[in-house]
């Protein structure tokens, strides 16, 4: 099955997660020439991915083109691939919108935006939250919960390429 974006999925869990998540995979490399090098290309990916390949940490990649150098942690035969994406915070935020509120808000003085209007007595208590789906507490927040999502995850393809 192709991958799909994290907030194509139906379930909120996934749909308006915000963090880090690890896609795995192993395969068989065929022997390539000593003399050229080979890399890795995620395709598409939002918003940021760390590649390691067989254990050897190939970095972090944070825009297009979604591609690292392979050559040296590469072997002929079985391969380990673990990348691990990581997206913005907006979409926890979004997804929170959808449940009860338990913070009053005023309108920002900047477009779009509402601040809070003063700590609610559950916080300044340390009492348990009230709104128990909620993951995220600010105090600016850009969003509502018809917010547009923001796309999230590793879309790919995932491609095995080498120079010419």
């Amino acid at each position: 099955a192709l991958p799909i974006y994290w907030t194509q999925r139906l379930e909120p869990g996934i749909r308006y997660y915000s963090g880090s998540a690890a896609y795995s995979l192993g395969f068989s490399a065929a022997p390539g020439s000593s003399n050229r090098r080979r890399y890795l290309d995620l395709g598409v990916v939002k918003h940021l991915a760390a590649v390691k390949l067989n254990g050897t940490d190939l970095g972090v990649l944070w825009t297009a083109p979604w591609r690292v150098e392979i050559t040296g942690a590469l072997r002929n035969g079985e391969n380990s691939l673990e990348v691990t994406v990581t997206n913005v915070w907006a979409n926890r935020l979004i997804g929170d919108e959808r449940e009860p509120p338990d913070c009053v808000w005023s309108p920002g003085h900047m477009a779009g935006g509402d601040f809070l209007k003063e700590f609610p007595d559950w916080f300044l208590k340390g009492e348990k939250r009230p709104s128990s789906g909620r993951y995220t507490f600010t105090t600016w927040n850009y969003f509502k919960k018809d917010s547009p999502l923001e796309p999230s995850g590793l879309l790919g393809p995932v491609r095995l390429l080498s120079e010419i």
